[in-house]
């Protein structure tokens, strides 16, 4: 397919429990941008996914089903071939369909309606100047070959955090526990967590060491690192410094309909509190406590 080139590449870089979904829900209601969801999240099931494309095709399918799993990429040189070989092509083909070809799919938009991973007409297609698509951190590892169009194609990357990694733990914990992972308005659910003691530490260890990777991960891109607390802290300027990156005018965008992740107090979110705020006495973690 014909590239076209006046159309602006970019990606949402993040992790899960982020609040990417609200910040891609939000970048897609400006009349210029397309902004996908996960759409190389394995089990992702809506038309706009790497997984339905991958089935439409017996070959695809059959190679995804081979290779497209992340341990071939840890295995010898022989099983390290065929998976980059066989795997590029389809991925390349994939995101060639993505910016190039006029019926893909448009993105979802409301999670909530019941038909969401239907197929979309692109109502705004003669407008798109930017498209892009969330990417968290573990999917680059699933698809090697990723990095290789990120870096080529000199993708513009908005890198989402959260500056409170303590925040970010529960909000997975809680997700797990009540199996809310999209944090829609209508779901909301009050729950208490109990943080393991043992583990805590390792795991804002690997929160923090994980935001510092992908920072380094691809230094030739041009890069913008957001962070999820300033968003909503300092909203005008955020928006203002987003699109600028993305060479738009600032425009009037829309709010989704979600809930922000774990707006109470940590005191009312973690069980046992005073155990934990001793435990992080003293760390560089203690800050993030309230």
């Amino acid at each position: 397919m014909k590239s076209k080139a006046d159309v602006r590449k970019f990606l949402l870089l993040t992790t899960q429990r982020s609040g990417s979904t609200y910040i891609r829900l939000w970048l897609n209601s400006h009349p210029l941008v397309r902004c996908h969801s996960e759409i190389f999240l394995r089990p992702y099931g809506a038309a706009d996914g790497f997984k339905i494309y991958c089935e439409e095709s017996k070959y695809r399918r059959f190679i995804n089903s081979m290779y497209g799993w992340r341990r071939f990429t840890r295995l010898g040189r022989f099983t390290r071939v065929p998976f980059k070989f066989f795997m590029k092509r389809i991925v390349d083909r994939f995101i060639d369909k993505l910016y190039n070809d006029p019926s893909f799919s448009a993105p979802w938009e409301n999670v909530a309606d019941e038909f969401y991973f239907k197929y979309h007409p692109r109502v705004k297609l003669d407008q798109e100047k930017v498209v892009g698509f969330q990417l968290m951190y573990d999917q680059l590892d699933d698809y090697c070959s990723l990095q290789d169009w990120i870096a080529d194609q000199k993708v513009l990357i908005i890198h989402l955090i959260r500056q409170n990694a303590l925040k970010m733990l529960l909000s997975r914990l809680m997700a797990e526990k009540t199996g809310d992972f999209q944090t829609i308005s209508n779901k909301s659910a009050h729950t208490k967590i109990i943080l393991d003691q043992q583990r805590v530490l390792k795991q804002l260890n690997a929160i923090v060491s994980e935001q510092e990777k992908m920072r380094k991960r691809f230094p030739g891109n041009p890069y913008l690192e957001i962070t999820y607390e300033q968003f909503f802290y300092n909203y005008p300027e955020e928006a203002k410094r987003i699109f600028h990156f993305l060479n738009l005018e600032n425009n009037k965008t829309g709010f989704p309909d979600l809930k922000k992740i774990n707006p109470e107090s940590l005191k009312d979110l973690i069980d046992n509190y005073e155990e934990i705020a001793n435990l992080l006495h003293g760390t560089p973690y203690h800050k993030f406590l309230e």
